[in-house]
C-alpha cells in the first residue's frame, strides 16, 4: 500500500472521524482535553492534565471537562479503527458533560454511564430482520458477540448465558465454519453426511483407550487441513460453547489446529478454555493430555467437569501452591468425596499443611469454603421459598377448585430472594469472623480467617444492629470471640506478598507503626529466599522508613541483588520504591562496604530502566552535593518519579526538621510543578512512612488520613493546610465512598463527612 493510500485510509478511520468531531466540542463551562499520549495513562493523569490546561488557558477551575486516556485508546487498532467501545472519562458536573458531548459524531452513538461511570462511544451498526449483522461488518459482528458473551446470571460457582435464537446459533456456526478448513458439514435436514471427528488427523490418544492402534493402509487419508485463523475463531467459539453448542466435528478441527499452531504454549490462545470445556464434555480421548499441558490455568475448567482424573490433577497443582487449583480441588472433592463443606475443608487443609504448601493456599481454601457455604445457603433458601410457594398454590387450588400458581396469577415467576439486604450483606463477613474461632477447622484455616476478618469485623458489628434480636446477639457474640482470639491467631503473620500490588497498598495503613511482631515478620520475609521482588520491596521499605532496617537485613539480601534485584520492577502504583533503591540507601546509611558496588552498578548506563530512579538513592547518607544534584533535576522539568519527594526527605534530614516544613517552603516556587508538590506535601506528612504512589490515591485510607493531618496541622501555613483540605475534599471517601479500600464502615464514613462539614467554611487550594 502506497503512502497516499495509507494516508487516505487513516483519514477514513474511526480515530480520524472521532478526532474531527472532538475538535468541535467545548464551550461555556465545558472543555475537552486533546487526544492522549502515553503520559496520560490513568484517570488521575487526565485530571492533572485538565488542571494544567485550565491554568494555561485561563479556564475557570470549576469548569467541566471530558477526555480519554491511553488505556482507553487501546480501543483503536493500528489503523485507527475501533475494536471496542471508547471510554470517555470526565470531571465536573455530569449534566454539563452530557450536554457537551451530545449524541456523538455522525454514525456513532454514546452510552451514558451515569454520574459515577464513563461515557462509551461506539459505531452505529445495521442488522437484518433476525437482529444479525452483515458478517463483513466488523463493528456489527463485534457488538453482537459482546451481547452474546454477556452472562444472564453469574454466581461464584457458575455462569449462565441466555439461549440464542435459532438464527443466532446458525449464524455463529456459519461464521466459525467460514474459518475452519476442510469439507463443511451439510446443513440440518439434508441427507449429506456431516464430517465425523474420526475423519480428522490422528492425535496422540490416551494410553488407556482402545483407539491407540496403528491405522491400516486401507483407511482413507485425513483431509489436508490448512490452519484456520484461530484468533478470529476464538470469538465465535466462546458464545457457542457457553451454550454447549460446539459440535464434536468443530471441536476436533479446532484441537488439531490449536495443537499445531500453539505447540508448547497452548494457553496463549484466547479460545483454549471453551475448547477444553467441549473436549471434556464430549469425553474426547485427548482431553487429559491437553489439560495437563495447560497446567493450573485449566483449574476452573476441570472443576466444572468433576472426575477422579480432574481431582488428581487439581490436587497436584494445589499442593504446588496454586490458589485457583485449591478452589477447584475443593469444589471437586466435595462433589466426589465429601459434600460436607467443613469436613472437606479440614481434609484439604491437612493435606496442604502436610505438604508444606504456601500459606496463600490456606487463604484460597478459606475462600472456597466461604463461597461453597454461601452457595449452599442460597440454594437452600431458594428451595424453601419454592416449596412454600408450591404449598400455597396447592392450598389455593384446593380452595377454589381451579389451578393456581404465582406465575399464572402475575404472568411472571416470582423472584427468589433470601433473607433481605441487611442480612445478606452481613452473612459473608460474619461467616469469616466465625471461621476464625470455629474449632471444626484446623488452625491454619482459622489464621487465614482471622487475617481476612481484620478489616471487616467492625462492619459485622454495625450490620448486627439491623438483624433480628436473636441473630444480632449471635453475631455480636461471634465478634467478641473473634476479638479475644485475634491477636494470638495473627501473631507472626503478614499479608500475601505475591498478590496484586494494590492489595498491599490497601493495607499499608496497618503498618504505620510497627509492633515487635511486625518487625520480626518483616525481617523473616527478607531472610526467606523464596520472597520475591515485590515482597522484598514492601518489607524493606517499611523497615527502612521506620528506622528498623539493619546490617543483618542488608546482608541477607546481598547474595541476591545482582541476579534478582537488578530487574525492572514498576513502582508507579505502589507506596514503596524499587527494592534496589532502598537497599542502596540502607547500605549508604550503614557505610557498608557493599555500597561501593551498588553505586558502581547505578553509575552504569544499562539497564535503561534504572535511569529515571537513580537519583532516588541519594536519600541514603545525604549531603549537600546530593541535594544540589537532585534539585538541578527537579528544576530541569524532567519527569518526576519520586525526585521531589526524595529531595524533601533528604533536605529534612540535613536540616534536622520535619519534611512538611521543607515542602511548605516550596509553595509558590515557579520551578516546582504545583501538582507534584501537593502530592509530596501529603506524602511526607509522616516521615516514618512516606507514601511513594505516583499521585494522591483517592481510594486509600493512608492518603485520606495524611490529607486530614496536613489540613489540621497548626504548625503549617494557611497555604499548606489549604492543600491538605483540597486533597481531603477530592478524596473518594467524600465523593465516591464505595470505591475506598478497605471498604469503609458506616462510622468511618459518618466521621469523614462530619470532619469535612466542620471545615466547610475554610478555603482549599485551587
Amino acid at each position: 500500500m502506497g503512502t497516499d493510500t495509507k494516508r487516505a485510509a487513516r483519514q477514513r478511520s474511526d480515530l480520524s472521524r472521532i478526532k474531527a468531531w472532538w475538535r468541535t466540542l467545548g464551550g461555556d463551562r465545558f472543555a475537552v482535553l486533546p487526544p492522549p499520549n502515553r503520559s496520560r495513562y490513568t484517570q488521575s493523569d487526565g485530571h492533572e492534565d485538565a488542571a494544567e490546561m485550565f491554568a494555561v488557558r485561563g479556564i475557570s477551575t470549576d469548569a467541566s471537562f471530558a477526555y480519554w486516556h491511553w488505556q482507553s485508546h487501546d480501543a483503536f487498532d493500528r489503523d485507527g479503527d475501533l475494536t471496542g467501545e471508547l471510554y470517555l472519562h470526565w470531571g465536573g458536573d455530569h449534566a454539563t458533560v452530557t450536554a457537551g458531548l451530545g449524541d456523538g459524531p455522525d454514525g456513532y452513538r454514546i452510552v451514558n454511564g451515569g454520574p459515577q461511570g464513563a461515557f462509551r462511544l461506539d459505531r452505529v451498526t445495521a442488522v437484518d430482520g433476525d437482529g444479525l449483522p452483515d458478517p463483513e461488518d466488523a463493528a456489527g459482528v463485534r457488538q453482537l458477540l459482546a451481547r452474546l458473551d454477556t452472562p444472564s446470571l453469574r454466581t461464584a460457582e457458575a455462569v449462565e448465558y441466555a439461549a440464542p435464537t435459532p438464527a443466532e446459533e446458525r449464524w455463529l456456526h456459519d461464521r466459525l465454519w467460514d474459518l475452519l478448513p476442510g469439507e463443511r458439514p451439510a446443513a440440518e435436514g439434508t441427507d449429506a453426511p456431516a464430517t465425523d471427528a474420526t475423519d480428522l488427523p490422528a492425535t496422540a490418544p490416551a494410553t488407556d483407550t482402545p483407539a491407540a492402534t496403528t491405522a491400516s493402509p486401507q483407511e482413507p487419508a485425513a483431509p489436508d487441513l490448512t490452519a484456520p485463523d484461530l484468533t478470529a475463531a476464538a470469538r465465535f467459539v466462546s458464545p457457542l460453547e457457553h451454550r454447549q453448542a460446539l459440535t464434536p466435528d468443530e471441536t476436533g478441527r479446532l484441537l488439531a489446529a490449536w495443537r499445531e499452531t500453539y505447540a508448547g504454549r497452548l494457553s496463549t490462545w484466547s479460545g483454549w478454555a471453551p475448547v477444553l470445556h467441549a473436549l471434556l464434555r464430549q469425553e474426547h480421548p485427548d482431553s487429559w493430555d491437553v489439560a495437563a499441558a495447560l497446567g493450573p490455568e485449566a483449574s476452573y475448567v476441570l472443576a466444572a467437569h468433576p472426575s477422579p482424573r480432574s481431582l488428581e490433577l487439581l490436587r497436584a497443582w494445589a499442593l504446588s501452591g496454586n490458589g485457583s487449583a485449591v478452589r477447584g480441588w475443593y469444589r471437586t472433592h466435595r462433589t466426589l468425596r465429601e459434600p460436607d463443606p467443613h469436613l472437606a475443608a479440614r481434609t484439604l487443609s491437612g493435606e496442604l499443611t502436610a505438604h508444606t504448601a504456601p500459606e496463600t493456599t490456606q487463604t484460597a481454601l478459606l475462600d472456597a469454603l466461604r463461597t461453597a457455604e454461601a452457595e449452599d445457603r442460597r440454594t437452600a433458601e431458594a428451595e424453601a421459598l419454592r416449596t412454600a410457594e408450591a404449598e400455597t398454590d396447592a392450598r389455593r387450588t384446593a380452595d377454589t377448585g381451579a389451578p393456581h400458581t404465582a406465575e399464572a396469577a402475575t404472568g411472571a415467576r416470582p423472584t427468589v430472594t433470601g433473607r433481605g439486604a441487611p442480612a445478606d450483606a452481613a452473612l459473608p463477613l460474619l461467616a469469616t469472623v466465625r471461621y476464625a474461632t470455629d474449632d471444626r477447622l484446623p488452625r491454619p484455616l482459622r489464621v487465614a480467617a482471622a487475617a481476612a476478618a481484620r478489616d471487616t469485623v467492625e462492619r459485622v458489628r454495625e450490620a448486627a444492629g439491623r438483624l433480628p434480636a436473636a441473630e444480632a446477639a449471635d453475631a455480636l457474640a461471634a465478634v467478641e470471640r473473634y476479638e479475644a482470639a485475634r491477636d494470638d491467631l495473627l501473631a507472626g503473620t503478614g499479608p500475601d506478598l505475591t498478590g496484586y500490588e494494590g492489595g498491599l497498598c490497601d493495607l499499608y495503613h496497618h503498618y504505620r507503626t510497627l509492633s515487635p511482631a511486625d518487625v520480626r515478620w518483616l525481617r523473616g520475609r527478607l531472610a526467606d529466599p523464596s520472597t520475591g521482588v515485590q515482597g522484598i520491596a514492601f518489607c524493606l521499605e517499611l523497615l527502612y522508613a521506620h528506622g528498623e532496617a539493619g546490617r543483618d537485613d542488608l546482608e541477607a539480601l546481598l547474595p541476591r541483588w545482582k541476579k534478582e534485584l537488578t530487574k525492572q520492577y514498576r513502582t508507579t502504583y505502589t507506596e514503596w520504591r524499587h527494592p534496589l533503591t532502598t537497599l542502596t540507601c540502607l547500605a549508604l546509611d550503614l557505610d557498608h562496604p557493599a555500597a561501593a558496588d551498588l553505586l558502581a552498578w547505578w553509575a552504569k548506563p544499562k539497564p535503561l530502566w534504572k535511569n529515571p530512579v537513580r537519583l532516588l538513592t541519594h536519600l541514603g547518607a545525604p549531603d549537600e552535593a546530593k541535594a544540589a544534584e537532585l534539585w538541578e533535576f527537579i528544576v530541569s522539568d524532567g519527569h518526576d518519579t519520586g525526585h521531589l519527594m526524595t529531595w524533601v526527605l533528604l533536605r529534612a534530614r540535613l536540616d534536622a526538621t520535619h519534611p512538611l516544613h521543607v515542602a511548605e517552603r516550596l509553595i509558590g516556587d515557579p520551578a516546582v510543578r504545583e501538582y507534584v508538590l501537593h502530592r509530596v506535601l501529603i506524602g511526607v506528612a509522616d516521615p516514618a512512612q512516606p507514601l511513594w504512589h505516583y499521585a494522591i490515591d483517592p481510594r486509600s485510607h493512608s492518603w485520606w488520613r495524611r490529607a486530614q493531618e496536613v489540613a489540621d496541622d497548626p504548625r503549617l501555613t494557611d497555604a499548606a493546610r489549604a492543600i491538605g483540605l483540597k486533597a481531603a475534599r477530592d478524596h473518594h471517601i467524600l465523593r465516591y465512598p464505595a470505591q475506598v479500600r478497605p471498604v469503609l464502615t458506616e462510622g468511618e464514613l459518618a466521621d469523614a463527612r462530619a470532619w469535612a462539614e466542620a471545615r466547610a467554611d475554610r478555603p482549599a487550594a485551587d
